[in-house]
């Protein structure tokens, strides 16, 4: 994966970058547990704020960072874009999708581990 570019420098911490990753699954992993229909809906911004991710510092860098991911789930299929707006994006997983069943049967390390498995073949 490419250096992700902000407007304060480019992050290049891996560490980071996976453990975002993973709060971004357990995140999603919640909804999906509690949902009571076919389609869960989620913003970048209420991702980092449900899990307590934003400090002072970083706040930029880290929905950049939680963005990046999403768009490279709707890139291979796992997550749709449901409406564009001023405030962003708002993101969409559907009952009947392959990540939805992942995230029920799986703990969230595992489906990362899928999921970069999955990266690597490609």
């Amino acid at each position: 994966m490419a250096d992700i570019r902000t407007l304060s420098r480019t992050y290049v911490d891996k560490t980071d970058l996976f453990r975002i990753k993973l709060i971004t699954l357990r995140f999603l992993r919640e909804q999906v547990q509690n949902a009571k229909g076919n389609l869960i809906t989620f913003r970048p911004s209420k991702v980092a704020q449900d899990l307590h991710l934003y400090g002072r510092l970083e706040l930029r860098a880290k929905t950049v960072l939680i963005r990046t991911f999403l768009d490279d789930l709707v890139q291979r299929g796992y997550i749709t874009i449901i409406k564009r707006s001023a405030r962003g994006k708002v993101y969409g997983l559907y009952k009947t999708n392959k990540l939805w069943d992942m995230l029920t049967l799986y703990e969230p390390e595992k489906v990362l581990e899928l999921l970069e498995a999955e990266r690597i073949q490609e």
